[in-house]
C-alpha cells in the first residue's frame, strides 16, 4: 500500500499505463504521452525522425525487459521451466537427483573345475579348491566391448544357489574326478575411474568436478591419510550406513551366520561427507562441508555440558559473544577436506547400448582371487593354481536396464511426485515414481504401473507392479531376476508395513501402422511420403508412451493430414503384430477400437511400434 501511495503521488497528474508488454505497445503509450503532456515540444513522429529514434530504443529496452522479468519468473516455477540446468536445480530443491545415466543390470553364471575327493558314497568336490574372487571381475561383452564388472565377493565355499555336476569320471574306477561348480553373482555395466584433488587450506563446501557426463556413482573417496569419506543425502545427515564383511575381526557373535549373511550392516557417525550434484551438462560434482577440520566446535559455538559451570579450572563463556554464523562453519554439515589429496573412484558406463544380448558375455579380461592356500603344499598346490585358471562365466540372460540421462519433462514429474510423496510410499502413483526412481547402480526401470490386487469387493493391502526395461536396441523387454530383487529390497526402505507388491512382467502390445495418402499436384510424392513416415515415427517414440495408453486415430490422422503437401488421408489401419521378434502377446486391435480409439486390454499392457522402418508403411494414391 505504501508503495502505491508513493508511485500516485510522484506521478501526480500524469495518466502512466503499467500494461505495456511489448515493443508495440511501448511504442504507442510513449508517442501517446508525447503527444499529451508535450505538444509544443515535439510533434515529429515521422519513422526517420530522431524523438522517434529515441522513443523506439526505450520501447526495445522496455520490450527487453519485460521479456527477461517473465522468462525469469517461469524458470523459477518447476511447473513452466524449460533450462534444462533450472529444471535439474528445481528438482534438487525438491529432493530429487536427476541420473544422468542408468547401467545394465545381470546375473551371470561362474564356473570353476574342482578336484574330486573321497571314495563311493563319500565322493565329493574337495572344498580346499573352492575360489573367492573377490569383487569388480571384469567381463567384456564378445559382440559390442561392453564391460561389466561384479558388485560383490564370489565365494564357491558358499552353498546358496550353487549347483554341481561331473565334468570328468576317473577312467579306471569310473567315480568323478573332476566336477564342475557354478555360482551366480550380478554385475552392472560399468567401469572404475580415478581423479585426485589435492585441498590446502580448509574451504567452506569446496567442490570436486567429474567431467564424465555417465557418471553411475561415487564408488569410493579416501584421503592421504587413508580415511574414508562418505556419500549422504544431505550434509546435515551424521550417520550413514556401512558394511562389514561378518569376520572374526567384525563380529565374533555374528560370525557364525557368515555362509547365509557375508555382510553385516552397522551405523556409523562421522563429519567426512558429501553429497553428489548433478549439473546441467550431465556432468557430476562433489560437495563437502563447511566445518574447519583442523579446528574444534568449541572454539566456535558454546558447549552446553560446560557453558557457565565455574570450576576453578574452566573458561567461563557466559559474557562471550558468539556470531551465530559460526553455526555454519562447525561439522554439523560436514568437515571441509584440508592439507590433505582427495582420491575420488567412480563408476562410469551405462546407456542403451549397454544392454546386450544373451551368452555375450564370455570374455574375462580382469579376476582377483583371496587365496587361502594354508591347507596346501606340493602337487595340491601346483593344482590349485590350475584350477584357478579353469574359471569361466557367461550370461544365461540378456543384460537389460540400461538407459540414458533423463529427459526435462521425467526430471520434472518424477521431482514434483518425489516432493509431494516425502519418500514415502502411499498412492499407486508413490510406487510407481519410487520405482523409476531406482538408484542407477540397481538397473533401470522405463516403464512402471501400479494396480490393486483382488477385486473391489475383496479389498487387500497388495498391490501388482507391472514393469517393463529396454534392450540394447531400446525396445521394450522384460527385466530380469537381479533387477526385480533389487526393485523389491529398494522398496522395502519406502513401502507401508502392511503394503505388499507383487512384481509383474508388464504386457507389450506390438502393432503396426498402415495408411495411404493423397499429395497435391505440386509436390514429391516420394519426400512428403517419407515426411508422414518420419512424423509417425516420433509421434510413436516409446518415450512418449506409457502403460494404458489409448491410441487415438483422430489424432494420427491429424498428424499425417498437417504434413504439408498431403490433401487427403483416406485409409489409417492398426495390425497386431505378434511371435517371431514381436511380444507373444496376441491383442485384437479391431475389437478394441471405439469410435476411434483403440483402447488397451485390461491387464496392464503398453502399445509399441518395434520396428518402425518396416512397420510404418503408407503410400501415396
Amino acid at each position: 500500500m505504501a508503495l502505491n501511495s508513493i508511485t500516485k503521488s510522484s506521478n501526480k497528474g500524469r495518466d502512466i499505463k503499467y500494461l505495456n508488454k511489448d515493443f508495440a505497445s511501448f511504442r504507442d503509450n510513449l508517442i501517446e504521452y508525447s503527444k499529451t503532456y508535450f505538444p509544443k515540444t515535439y510533434s515529429d513522429f515521422n519513422e526517420a525522425s530522431p524523438g522517434m529514434m529515441f522513443i523506439e530504443m526505450a520501447s526495445y529496452l522496455g520490450d527487453v525487459l519485460s521479456y527477461y522479468i517473465d522468462d525469469s519468473l517461469k524458470e523459477s516455477m518447476m511447473l513452466y521451466a524449460e533450462d534444462r540446468s533450472n529444471v535439474i536445480t528445481l528438482a534438487t530443491y525438491l529432493g530429487y537427483k536427476a541420473k544422468v545415466t542408468t547401467p545394465s543390470l545381470v546375473t551371470l553364471s561362474v564356473y570353476q573345475l574342482v578336484p574330486a575327493v573321497g571314495n563311493g558314497v563319500n565322493n565329493s568336490p574337495d572344498s580346499r579348491f573352492y575360489m573367492r574372487i573377490k569383487e569388480g571381475m571384469v567381463i567384456e561383452s564378445s559382440e559390442t566391448s561392453t564391460l561389466f564388472r561384479t558388485t560383490e565377493l564370489l565365494d564357491f565355499n558358499v552353498k546358496d544357489e550353487r549347483e554341481i555336476s561331473v565334468h570328468e569320471n576317473d577312467p579306471v574306477s569310473g567315480e568323478p574326478s573332476i566336477y564342475l561348480v557354478k555360482k551366480k553373482i550380478k554385475a552392472i555395466s560399468a567401469t572404475v575411474q580415478t581423479i585426485e584433488k589435492t585441498f590446502a587450506s580448509p574451504d567452506q563446501y569446496s567442490k570436486i568436478e567429474i567431467s564424465d557426463t555417465n557418471v553411475i556413482d561415487v564408488y569410493d573417496v579416501r584421503d592421504s591419510e587413508g580415511n574414508k569419506w562418505y556419500e549422504v543425502p544431505y550434509l546435515a545427515q551424521e550417520m550413514v550406513y556401512i558394511d562389514y564383511p561378518a569376520t572374526e575381526e567384525t563380529d565374533q557373535n555374528l560370525v557364525q551366520y557368515k555362509d547365509t549373511v557375508p555382510n553385516i550392516l552397522k551405523l556409523l557417525k562421522t563429519s567426512r561427507r558429501f553429497v553428489t550434484q548433478v549439473n546441467a551438462d550431465n556432468t557430476t560434482s562433489l560437495v563437502f562441508g563447511g566445518g574447519n577440520s583442523s579446528t574444534g566446535d568449541e572454539t566456535l559455538i558454546p558447549n552446553f555440558k560446560n557453558v557457565g559451570l565455574g570450576l576453578p579450572s574452566s573458561i567461563d563463556k557466559l559474557g562471550a559473544s558468539f556470531d551465530p554464523a559460526n553455526f555454519l562453519k562447525t561439522r554439523t554439515y560436514g568437515q571441509a577436506p584440508s592439507n590433505t589429496t582427495l582420491t575420488v573412484s567412480y563408476l562410469v558406463g551405462g546407456g542403451v547400448t549397454s544392454n546386450v544380448k544373451k551368452g555375450t558375455l564370455t570374455r574375462i579380461l580382469r579376476i582377483d582371487f583371496e587365496d587361502d592356500t594354508s591347507s596346501l603344499s606340493g602337487p595340491h598346490l601346483i593344482q590349485y593354481n590350475q584350477m584357478k585358471s579353469s574359471v569361466a562365466v557367461e550370461n544365461e540372460e540378456p543384460a537389460t536396464g540400461g538407459r540414458g540421462a533423463e529427459t526435462i519433462e521425467e526430471i520434472r514429474e518424477n521431482s514434483l511426485a518425489n516432493f509431494a510423496s516425502q519418500n514415502r510410499a502411499v498412492t499407486a502413483k508413490d510406487y510407481q515414481v519410487r520405482v523409476l526412481s531406482l538408484p542407477p547402480k540397481f538397473g533401470g526401470v522405463a516403464k512402471a504401473y501400479v494396480a490393486p490386487y483382488g477385486q473391489k469387493d475383496n479389498p487387500t493391502f497388495a498391490l501388482n507392479l507391472y514393469i517393463l526395461g529396454y534392450d540394447s536396441e531400446k525396445k521394450l523387454s522384460t527385466l530380469n531376476k537381479a533387477v526385480k530383487e533389487n526393485v523389491k529390497t529398494y522398496l522395502n526402505e519406502y513401502r507401508l508395513l502392511t503394503d505388499g507388491v507383487n512384481i509383474i512382467d508388464g504386457f507389450v502390445i506390438n502393432f503396426g501402422v498402415d495408411f495411404e495418402i493423397r499429395v497435391y499436384g505440386s509436390y514429391n510424392k516420394r519426400e512428403v511420403l517419407v515426411t508422414v513416415i518420419n512424423k509417425l515415427k516420433e509421434y510413436f517414440n516409446v518415450d512418449n508412451w506409457s502403460f494404458n495408453m489409448a491410441i487415438n486415430i483422430s489424432e494420427v490422422e491429424l498428424i499425417i493430414a498437417g504434413v504439408e503437401g498431403v490433401s487427403s488421408v483416406p485409409k489409417v489401419i492398426m495390425e497386431n503384430k505378434c511371435l517371431g521378434q514381436y511380444s507373444r502377446h496376441s491383442y485384437d486391435l479391431s475389437e478394441a477400437t471405439k469410435g476411434k480409439m483403440i483402447y488397451p486390454s485390461l491387464d496392464p499392457s503398453i502399445f509399441e511400434i518395434k520396428f518402425p522402418n518396416k512397420d510404418i508403411k503408407g503410400k501415396v494414391i
